[in-house]
């Protein structure tokens, strides 16, 4: 990945005094059954991917996005971030902002987390950087095949509709809730790629 020289608040400043923006083209993602109205509205835009080093402009559309929506809380905008590049550096993925009609902006609170091959279930996990909520395309079995303890006070079952293929939760809280949730990311990711 390449990343340009600054903090991140002086990477986002340089973005809003220049007026830069990065987009790139608009591709279809299926969102969790159980999101709210406005996520029945909101569709896809910018999507960074592995698949080349992260270009500048991106960099800094995502450093905006997650500093944009994860406040004033250093400790949540650190976790988010570093998950997310991580998960860039590591793993051949996409991830993608929502776009809503109902934000100043335009963005929907949440990234979009998939795999970069061919999208026949849409994201793996939705994160948002406002509470360092992950939800992921898992459940309690997946967490037994995986030898996880479902009663880990990192992981939330989430009580949607057994048809809901988003069932937990598992917020980057601190340092060992991000690698268990990298390690959540990567076996849906694999059950993914499997099917």
């Amino acid at each position: 990945m390449r990343i340009i020289d600054g903090t991140p608040e002086e990477i986002v400043e340089y973005e809003r005094l220049t007026g830069r923006a990065s987009r790139n083209s608009l591709a279809d993602a299926a969102l969790s059954p159980d999101e709210s109205a406005e996520a029945q509205t909101a569709e896809e835009t910018t999507a960074l991917s592995t698949a080349a080093p992260l270009p500048a402009a991106d960099h800094v559309a995502l450093m905006k996005f997650i500093y944009g929506r994860a406040g004033k809380n250093p400790e949540r905008t650190f976790q988010t971030e570093r998950f997310i590049k991580r998960l860039l550096d590591e793993e051949e993925v996409v991830v993608a902002f929502g776009r809503s009609s109902k934000t100043p902006d335009g963005l929907a609170d949440y990234l979009m987390i998939r795999d970069n091959g061919p999208q026949r279930y849409g994201a793996v996990a939705y994160l948002r950087p406002i509470n360092g909520g992950l939800t992921i395309r898992l459940g309690p079995d997946d967490l037994h095949r995986l030898g996880i303890d479902g009663t880990d006070d990192r992981i939330q079952l989430r009580s949607v509709a057994p048809s809901d293929p988003y069932k937990l939760n598992c917020p980057l809280a601190h340092d060992e809730a991000a690698e268990l949730a990298s390690t959540l990311v990567r076996a849906a990711l694999a059950i993914v790629r499997s099917e």
